[in-house]
């Protein structure tokens, strides 16, 4: 057993004491427990959810538009996620919810709305109903995305009148250069609008095969904010408090998703244009807000502050995206004022000059986030929804952007919490890192498992076994678990990664085939492996190099003291009882029977003459 921090405290005391668990280090709290035992009186706050391991994006688009011919839309959901908690190596769930499957417009009043948490009900009664059925299991969680913008409901739209009159030529794409030598749209006619119209035709790019322009709610109107704001409010009252909710990833200023997206120079070249002449439409007086994102960075920051505002105790998830519009001149020069805010650098080490502007905004958000005085109580975590094998080529240690190596950046540089970035005065909270495939891998192992820059050659097919493996290269790059991977080791690296969210198609892959293929590693050695072979060797080692705050909660219940602490856990982590300090291998495990309550493992003690000492260690 390694070397143990300690703190000794009474069980009389109500003040917490918290102690990081990974990488194999001990970590322990000790509770003497005694006949003073009663004298407690307080519970203690209990530690944020936070979520470990692989999670399964669920197709819920499939059984919203498609559900089959003999099942329901609550059906299909429900024995999806079934099939997806069955899988041993699977965390929970990351259910990514479009508003408007959440929110319908009044049969009595087209411009008002009324909630249907039918899809949300079916997640979480499926994840409620695998823990009740699985008591003796660590219980599967849920992650969850709530996705405005384009997928605002139709009474929200109503409600918005649109801005696109006032581009009196925009559909036939017209552009032009003005004297500065920038391209703007020609024929824009501000008077045929009035400054509180509410919506404005972009392409919706991000999540159609076919991409068409579709209204989408501006990201600063009153009404729109408001609607959003109400309904989050709601979110919070329905599951806000439900104990297998681990985390929610924030949003509101967004195209298609939960990630930093919007309309910009690469997914939609003839519509971005339209930013700026909104912008002065609706801040006339403003005209430092021309060639800026300050107009999305202050709504981002609004939507932060809402999260932190009604959740508390969970995780709140901030998404980059690499997707905030870069306003340029014809030569490719950004324009307007834009920096990386202090500490922030290595984020935008790799970015070039005509995405300084997206990845400066970007940092920005994610410094507001990180500044322990924003997101209420709750933990924080970044994520970056692009995760594919081609990654490999890029260190996350030698400086990075806004991909999957700006997340592991900063987890890696925050783990101690509370503490200044390197280089700077300003303390940042600990944010943890999670990353998602960027494709499935059994369904596109030529796409999303090609390690090769340019991609590689069809005649040279993938299997999704080898794909599986290449991507799970580059996300446990620069972590302790990259040596299973045959990836160089990095001096004195403490990189920790929570979490990785993968398709459910995949593991519905894993679930069927127990045939495998022939896996070529890292160390240039091939062997047969499955899909589940990788996903629990994947789940063991996310366990290994993740980090949560952990704390034993003391409460005292009628005449027993309860000891409880988060099921999430590691399951390496165990409980373990001493009756003599000076006795330094007198550790045991504790006899006492442990039961799940919610997201909580618990024990109840009868207090006695006889002192124990608890804690919770690596064996």
């Amino acid at each position: 057993m390694s070397a143990a921090k300690s703190q000794i405290s009474s069980v009389r005391s109500t003040s917490r004491r918290v102690w990081r668990l990974k990488n194999g280090f001990l970590s322990v709290i000790i509770l003497s427990v005694g006949l003073g035992a009663p004298e407690l009186g307080l519970a203690q706050t209990s530690p944020s959810r936070q979520p470990v391991g692989i999670y399964a994006r669920p197709d819920i688009d499939g059984c919203v538009n498609n559900p089959g011919q003999d099942t329901s839309t609550d059906e299909c959901l429900s024995n999806q996620v079934a099939a997806l908690l069955s899988n041993p190596a699977i965390s929970g769930i990351s259910a990514f919810v479009n508003w408007s499957d959440l929110s319908m417009t009044s049969s009595t009043n087209s411009r008002a709305g009324t909630n249907d948490w039918s899809i949300l009900d079916d997640i979480f009664g499926a994840v409620a109903q695998w823990n009740a059925l699985n008591p003796t299991n660590t219980p599967k969680t849920i992650q969850l995305g709530l996705q405005p913008g384009f997928h605002a409901p139709q009474w929200v739209f109503n409600n918005l009148t649109n801005c696109d009159p006032m581009f009196l030529t925009n559909l036939e794409g017209a552009i032009a250069t003005n004297s500065q030598g920038t391209l703007v749209l020609v024929g824009v006619d501000p008077s045929k609008v009035t400054n509180t119209c509410g919506c404005a035709g972009f392409v919706e790019s991000e999540d159609k095969a076919n991409p068409t322009v579709l209204p989408l709610p501006l990201p600063w109107n009153s009404f729109y904010t408001n609607a959003w704001a109400a309904f989050i409010h709601a979110v919070a009252g329905r599951y806000g408090a439900n104990p297998f909710l681990v985390s929610l990833a924030v949003a509101g200023p967004t195209a298609s998703s939960c990630e930093m997206i919007l309309p910009n120079e690469n997914n939609d070249p003839t519509n971005y244009l339209k930013w700026n002449p909104l912008f002065a439409l609706a801040f006339p007086n403003d005209p430092s807000l021309t060639n800026s994102d300050t107009l999305f960075v202050q709504e981002w920051e609004e939507a932060i502050d809402l999260y932190g505002g009604v959740f508390s105790n969970l995780t709140l998830v901030v998404t980059t995206g690499t997707g905030l519009p870069n306003f340029l001149d014809t030569n490719g020069i950004p324009l307007g004022n834009y920096s990386v805010p202090p500490g922030f650098t290595p984020d935008c080490a790799e970015t070039n000059l005509a995405r300084i502007m997206d990845c400066a905004a970007e940092t920005t958000i994610l410094a507001y986030f990180a500044n322990p005085q924003h997101g209420g109580n709750n933990a924080k975590a970044t994520q970056e929804s692009g995760l594919g094998a081609v990654a490999i080529h890029i260190h996350p240690l030698g400086g990075g952007d806004l991909d999957a190596h700006g997340i592991k950046w900063l987890a890696q540089n925050t783990t101690s919490g509370s503490a200044p970035l390197p280089g700077t005065s300003n303390v940042v909270s600990r944010v943890l890192g999670g990353l998602q495939f960027d494709n499935s891998f059994s369904m596109n192992p030529q796409t999303e498992g090609c390690p090769q820059l340019g991609g590689c050659p069809t005649n040279d097919p993938i299997s999704p076994e080898q794909a599986f493996y290449n991507v799970l290269q580059v996300y446990f790059d620069g972590t302790p678990a990259g040596s299973n991977y045959g990836i160089p080791p990095i001096v004195s690296s403490n990189l920790p990664l929570n979490y990785v969210q993968i398709y459910a198609a995949d593991i519905l892959y894993a679930n069927t085939n127990s045939t495998g293929s022939l896996v070529m590693d890292g160390f240039g050695n091939a062997s047969n492996l499955t899909a589940q072979t990788e996903f629990n060797n994947a789940s063991f080692q996310i366990s290994e190099v993740a980090e949560l705050d952990l704390a034993l909660n003391v409460q005292m219940v009628d005449q027993t003291v309860q000891l409880s602490w988060l099921a999430t856990t590691p399951t390496a982590y165990q409980l373990q009882v001493n009756h003599k300090l000076s006795d330094a291998n007198g550790w045991t495990p504790a006899p006492q029977k442990q039961t799940f309550v919610g997201d909580y493992n618990q024990i109840s003690i009868i207090p006695s003459n006889s002192p124990a000492f608890f804690r919770l260690a690596t064996p």
